[in-house]
């Protein structure tokens, strides 16, 4: 079975740290932030109970809808990741669990920028095996 990306979603939190709000804080102004990164503002998540998990499984549940299939459905899920909700269990064990995904299992990749790569790259292997049919 040939590997395909069929859906995608995404999850901004709404609360935003702008450079000027570190200003504040830190010893540094938007013009320096702006020039070396382009950044201007982060989107945060203010609530201490939500995490990495919990913007995983908000998207992860916006996929299943726009595919029409079950969490049921899933076998394996994937999460790249350099700031998980905790060193143990993975994160994608975590989504799993929120998701309701009881016959997936699943694991983090944590290689910064390339994370996505590596993911899609391993996701691709396991439908193209044969080993799954549907991969988060």
């Amino acid at each position: 079975m040939k590997a395909a990306i069929t859906a995608t979603a995404k999850y901004v939190p709404t609360d935003v740290l702008t450079n000027f709000d570190l200003e504040k804080i830190i010893d540094t102004n938007d013009e320096w932030i702006r020039t070396r990164t382009g950044i201007s503002e982060r989107r945060i998540l203010k609530d201490p109970t939500k995490a990495t998990a919990f913007m995983c499984a908000e998207v992860s549940k916006q996929i299943l809808e726009k595919r029409g299939i079950g969490a049921d459905e899933i076998d394996l899920i994937l999460v790249a990741t350099v700031t998980p909700d905790m060193v143990f269990p993975a994160t994608g064990c975590l989504v799993q669990d929120m998701i309701g995904a009881k016959k997936a299992w699943g694991f983090d990749i944590s290689a910064a920028c390339s994370g996505f790569l590596y993911a899609l790259t391993i996701g691709a292997q396991f439908i193209e095996s044969g080993m799954h049919k549907k991969v988060l």
